[in-house]
């Protein structure tokens, strides 16, 4: 009987087959797109070896909402050629191994140097592949993901010669925590980490004999004195599984019993395909300039790898910002544009990233700042800027799901109210950030741009139980607020809720009244939060003076006087625009900063679109290819970042950033 495959749809894993583009041309345009996927390899140099368990600056590949991870060797070392590194557990945990599967080849008796005769080593879209020639054989190994607990891996020896050649194959493996049991049951080594209970199990599927070296390291014996003719090839198989503290090893080992790694390939490949295809396949000017095309697919590269399935407390799949130092959890506001990237190349992934944070939504609607595996973790001091019901509608616009609408509607509008109970202390409704200890530097938190200078001289007021605020109403939160009331009105008008929704219209309509007439400063050109107390302007120009714009409630007057701060190149228009401090402020810092000047690229988003939504293309085409162009890294090997120096350019904190992959996405395709 044909063996199958057996795909574990866990988190929106959906297999998708190649059917997007229907009219002739688009027929062409995929067809032409499949055929140079070479066009995107190693657009993230993910070559890293690992000298003990706890290294944390690596680039990993990792998809299908893993929580394990590999990497590639370094060309220039002699360590695991042809190995695959790790893997790397995305628990805080980190690195089970350098590689629990080393080929050691010898032909017609003699030791094979991979490391002389390697070829390439090569990141493509959902796999990686190294290849190794000579004169007498080529070996080719290439690793993908075929579940979320899953990967696997084919290794293909063929006789380039033209005489026959005798190969024998073994692969060899180590553990860094000598702590590990590690213990042998026909074909399977199961690694035990006691120090979280993860479980890796390494089933050498096509392996003649399996045995351990000692306590902390294994051989598989592939093949002894396998003679190959001329042309003839020879296939090894083997899979890496890694299970959680309590998850079930033995079924996620037993739905691997009849998988076909030939097709896991194909049908990986067709994945990815579509994915790149819905991308790459739409009406944005820059999808003609393969420069933006390899940013787009890094972007994705980018999110997958960070995205988690369900497991221990998170009830639903979401993503790390960035599984460099973010590890272990899922943070709000951060989720939610992930979601609105996810959902223009995989709306089933996007829908969970919308659901993950709402699992835990509080009584009052309050939605914490962040999630944790472990619920104890879960950050309730605060909550995150109010993006959710935007990212629910992107999810919508991508998919038409009424129910997904449905589903998520009332846990939205409940959200929304939150601000009006617990964040409004004069009750103008008219909201600020804050937290619910009382401590300014939640409230911070609470605006997802923790040290800004404009809060440098806050006060935290109290407006109840485990309710309070600073003392400065913002024109990010009620720009946010507004946009959400038009949002959930359009939401309500589809669901049938047009009392509800004519209600949130009236009301959206008062707070642009009041942000056109008492948040800008016509002296200066720009928004700004105001006191409480005076409503006197807290006079920082930074990138939350844009928001207006985003959201659309600015006067067309108004929006033109801020694009001339956005295109000045002395306050933002800099070497990399869109900075969130004006760079001419004398509390600039663009380099250990944080908030204070560095570029943040949810921000460039929000500047971008806000310029495009009052008619300023040019100036958006103008800032976006300047970021582009400018951000350390992005055109080149280097991963994408949480932020950069606006002065340089240079890459700052955390690689393989989430939301700033997503963002660029949107970007890029004027979504």
């Amino acid at each position: 009987m044909k063996k199958i495959v057996r795909m574990l749809s866990l988190s929106g894993a959906v297999l998708c087959i190649l059917n997007a583009c229907t009219s002739p041309s688009g027929q062409t345009q995929v067809g032409n797109l499949l055929s140079q996927q070479s066009d995107f390899c190693n657009l993230i140099n993910i070559k890293n070896v690992p000298q003990q368990e706890r290294f944390y600056d690596a680039y990993v590949f990792s998809d299908l909402g893993a929580w394990s991870a590999y990497a590639l060797p370094e060309n220039e070392s002699n360590q695991y050629a042809g190995a695959f590194i790790g893997p790397m557990t995305m628990t805080g945990r980190g690195w089970i191994a350098g590689s629990l599967a080393e080929p050691k080849l010898k032909v017609n008796g003699e030791p094979y140097s991979l490391v002389r005769n390697v070829q390439t080593v090569k990141y493509l879209p959902g796999r990686l592949v190294q290849e190794f020639n000579d004169e007498q054989l080529n070996f080719v190994t290439e690793l993908c993901f075929g579940t979320s607990r899953t990967a696997v891996v084919r290794s293909i020896i063929k006789n380039v010669s033209q005489e026959p050649v005798t190969v024998s194959l073994s692969w060899n493996g180590g553990v860094f925590d000598k702590a590990s049991v590690l213990s042998v049951a026909d074909k399977n080594v199961s690694v035990l980490r006691l120090a979280d209970s993860t479980c890796a199990v390494m089933r050498f599927c096509t392996a003649d004999q399996v045995v351990l070296v000692n306590k902390d390291s294994l051989q598989a014996i592939e093949k002894s004195e396998l003679v190959l003719q001329p042309n003839a090839t020879y296939q090894s198989e083997y899979t890496q599984t890694m299970m959680l503290r309590g998850e079930d090893v033995q079924k996620e080992l037993a739905s691997l019993a009849t998988l076909d790694v030939n097709a896991c390939f194909d049908v990986n490949k067709q994945r990815w395909n579509q994915n790149i295809a819905s991308l790459l396949t739409g009406d944005s000017k820059y999808l003609d300039d393969n420069k933006y095309r390899r940013v787009l697919v890094k972007a994705m590269m980018t999110l997958n790898s960070n995205w988690r399935s369900a497991a221990g407390d998170i009830l639903h799949a979401g993503s790390n910002p960035s599984y460099n130092g973010f590890i272990n959890g899922i943070w709000s506001w951060d989720s939610w544009k992930i979601a609105s990237g996810n959902a223009l190349y995989n709306p089933e992934m996007a829908k969970d990233e919308m659901r993950t944070l709402f699992d835990y939504q509080a009584e009052n609607g309050m939605v914490p700042d962040f999630i944790s595996y472990n619920k104890k973790r879960n950050n309730w001091r605060d909550s995150k800027p109010p993006v959710a019901a935007w990212g629910a509608m992107n999810v919508y616009k991508a998919t038409g799901d009424r129910a997904f609408l449905e589903e998520m509607f009332d846990k939205l509008y409940k959200y929304h109210q939150w601000w009006y109970t617990d964040r409004d202390h004069d009750h103008n409704g008219i909201c600020e950030y804050g937290s619910t200890d009382g401590t300014l530097i939640a409230a911070a938190w609470e605006s997802g741009m923790d040290n800004g200078v404009r809060f440098d001289d806050a006060v935290m007021l109290k407006n109840g139980e485990n309710a309070w605020s600073m003392n400065q109403e913002n024109i990010c939160l009620n720009s946010f607020l507004y946009a959400e009331k038009n949002i959930l009105a359009e939401m309500a008008t589809i669901l049938g809720k047009k009392e509800l929704a004519d209600q949130l219209i009236a009301d959206a309509q008062k707070i642009k009244e009041h942000i056109q007439t008492k948040m800008f400063d016509k002296e200066t050109g720009f928004f700004y939060d105001t006191r409480i107390e005076t409503g006197e302007f807290i006079k920082v120009m930074g990138a939350e003076c844009w928001l207006p714009l985003w959201a659309g409630v600015a006067t067309p007057e108004q929006a033109e006087q801020v694009m001339k701060k956005m295109m000045d190149p002395t306050k933002f228009n800099s070497t990399l625009p869109l900075g969130t401090l004006d760079i001419s402020h004398p509390r600039l810092r663009p380099i250990r900063g944080y908030w204070r000047g560095p570029v943040w690229v949810d921000q460039v988003y929000f500047g971008i679109t806000g310029l495009r939504n009052y008619g300023y293309d040019k100036e958006a085409d103008f800032l976006l290819e300047k970021f582009i162009d400018n951000a350390q890294g992005l055109t080149t090997d280097g991963p994408i970042h949480e932020n950069y120096n606006p002065l340089t350019g240079e890459t700052l904190n955390s690689p393989n950033f989430g939301w700033s992959s997503a963002l660029i996405i949107k970007m890029l395709l004027n979504k």
